[in-house]
């Protein structure tokens, strides 16, 4: 090898002016570069931030996967168009070189794909009904995740959520290298390289090749993998609102009871649960439930002997809202209603309802609540009118006595956060006799 082939194997040498990328291709690759590294950034703030209800936090964890979202259809356009419009070609350089500038090249554009879509996997897998809302529009969920089973979303949840946090590390440290390659072209090379997507910032060029084409090809698809994800989603009920499949088949049978059957109207009754948070009262409710009520109402009114009946009130625990994302987040969560190994609570109440006037009932029964059985005494108020009955009760439970977020303060103790223990319980029932 001579003096001469090894000079230019190792220093390039003095370039014309390079020709830069398309318009296009330098405001996708900034605009995409800056809301990569905003989101690295707002990551570690959120991390950082206190929770808790109306807290900037919730906020910021929208804006972030809506964020999340626009990189990943801006990558899909940016892809294409490069398909289309190869970059212009790249100045002299060693050969190792010019293999490390690809391979972290195509590296980048695999995480600027993997990062996002990680992250939406991880949200719409979450058990919990914090919504991935775009920009507070409507909900997007990756399909076919929002009807798996509890568990296996759980799953998917924690695993893209430890995926999606080690990625953050390895486009980081891409980033750098990256970066680092530029800086060497553009102060030790001086070969113009940067010039090329930063015209006028980093130097003069000789201008693109043309003006490129293909942008109804490259946008159109972004649109329309944008739209096809909305609309499979906006069709899709969200994550955790169904009912174990098991509800309907139990609501079905028939117990050891001769009295009269009711039929719940769902639409006019309601199950309330009402608490507080940092002192700050809040109501929630099951948006998800089924009942089995036969109960004979026509007996004559007896507190010490009970009347012909029997209830089951089935309630599927990921079906719990209470309006704010921070409750319905952790909620779900093992320490507290643990939905993914205990999907369902169940009210019961075989032979305990006495009737101690026309009016006022009152049902003991048994509560199955995390594995957990506990006995439960509901007063209630019944009024008849025609074939129709009016329903209402109340009970206060002690939530660390079930074993529900035993882990959390009950009363103010420092800067900790606390719940308070008392549970009230409402029930508002409308049922019409079969």
């Amino acid at each position: 090898m001579t003096a001469e082939a090894t000079h230019s194997d190792h220093i390039p040498p003095a370039t014309a002016r390079q020709q830069r990328y398309t318009a296009v291709a330098i405001a996708l690759h900034w605009a995409i570069a800056l809301l990569i590294i905003g989101m690295i950034a707002v990551g570690w703030i959120m991390d950082a931030m206190p929770g808790g209800p109306g807290s900037a936090k919730i906020a910021i964890i929208q804006f972030h996967k809506a964020v999340g979202i626009t990189i990943l259809m801006l990558t899909i356009a940016r892809i294409i168009w490069r398909i289309m419009n190869p970059p212009p070609a790249e100045p002299r350089m060693p050969k190792w070189q010019s293999l490390l500038a690809s391979s972290v090249h195509i590296l980048l554009y695999v995480l600027m794909i993997a990062m996002p879509l990680t992250g939406w996997i991880m949200a719409s897998a979450e058990i919990s009904q914090h919504d991935t809302r775009y920009f507070g529009t409507f909900e997007m969920y990756v399909p076919g995740i929002p009807g798996l089973p509890a568990e296996t979303r759980e799953g998917i949840a924690e695993g893209f959520e430890q995926i999606h946090s080690n990625l953050a590390w390895v486009i980081i440290g891409l980033l750098v290298l990256h970066v680092t390659g530029a800086l060497k072209h553009q102060l030790v090379d001086k070969d113009g390289l940067l010039a090329r997507m930063a015209p006028g910032l980093f130097g003069n060029t000789a201008g693109p090749v043309d003006n490129g084409q293909g942008a109804i090809w490259a946008f159109g698809a972004a649109i329309a993998v944008f739209a096809i994800v909305a609309g499979v989603s906006l069709s899709a009920p969200p994550a955790g609102t169904a009912p174990p499949a098991t509800t309907m088949a139990e609501e079905n049978q028939t117990p050891a009871s001769k009295a009269p059957a009711w039929a719940v109207d769902y639409e006019k009754s309601a199950i309330i649960f009402r608490s507080g948070y940092m002192g700050r009262p809040f109501e929630g409710r099951f948006t998800k439930w089924t009942a089995q009520i036969q109960l004979d109402t026509d007996a004559p009114a007896n507190k010490d002997v009970p009347v012909d009946g029997y209830i089951r009130v089935a309630i599927p625990m990921s079906a719990a809202q209470t309006g704010e994302p921070y409750y319905d987040e952790n909620v779900s969560q093992g320490d507290w209603f643990d939905v993914a190994k205990y999907p369902e609570a169940v009210f019961e109440v075989t032979g305990g309802v006495f009737k101690d006037s026309d009016t006022q009932y009152e049902a003991t029964g048994v509560l199955t609540l995390k594995g957990a059985k506990n006995p439960v005494r509901l007063p209630f108020t019944l009024k008849i009118e025609g074939t129709t009955a009016t329903v209402h009760g109340e009970t206060t439970l002690k939530r660390m006595a079930l074993g529900v977020g035993a882990g959390t303060l009950t009363a103010e103790k420092g800067d900790a956060e606390w719940v308070q223990d008392d549970v009230l319980v409402v029930i508002d029932l409308v049922a019409t006799r079969k």
